[in-house]
């Protein structure tokens, strides 16, 4: 019977090769490849409704909503993540083997389901707070009628 040895470590070169060319969205965390799977149809019933709204909401403001397939770093350590929805003013990216990653995020909205929640409650959380230009924090529960906005004043 052949065995095959599972690669822990994935270097960030391959991680953006990867993703350039991946059918599921992966997200890098230093050195660790996690891909997004499909979401329930409650999460993605939330997500499009955010999305409309953000989208005529902000057409006059010069600030822009994205889907969860735009990519953002984030500036602590080596983390490219897919929010489920973002908002960048006057938007800036930085093009890394060939995708354009954003860079200057302002909102960033994650819907929580069962398998996300405690990361996007905390690790991630955290890692998006690295983000200069985040203001905004909104976690909406997919599952029941709960909404968690953390603003930066200063401080979270």
């Amino acid at each position: 019977m052949a065995s095959s040895l599972r690669r822990i470590f994935v270097s960030l070169d391959e991680y953006l090769a990867l993703d350039r060319d991946a059918v599921p969205r992966c997200e890098y965390h230093n050195g660790k490849v996690f891909c997004m799977g499909g979401a329930q149809p409650e999460h993605n019933t939330v997500c499009v409704n955010l999305l409309t709204e953000l989208r005529s909401g902000l057409r006059e403001r010069g600030c822009r909503p994205f889907s969860s397939d735009q990519r953002v770093k984030v500036n602590a350590g080596s983390f490219y993540l897919y929010p489920d929805l973002l908002v960048a003013c006057d938007p800036r990216y930085v093009t890394i083997n060939g995708l354009r990653t954003l860079q200057n995020t302002v909102l960033i909205l994650e819907v929580l389901s069962l398998s996300t929640a405690a990361d996007d409650r905390g690790a991630k959380f955290l890692q998006y707070q690295t983000i200069e230009t985040l203001s905004d924090y909104v976690l909406m529960d997919s599952a029941a009628i709960v909404v968690l906005h953390y603003r930066r004043r200063g401080n979270w």
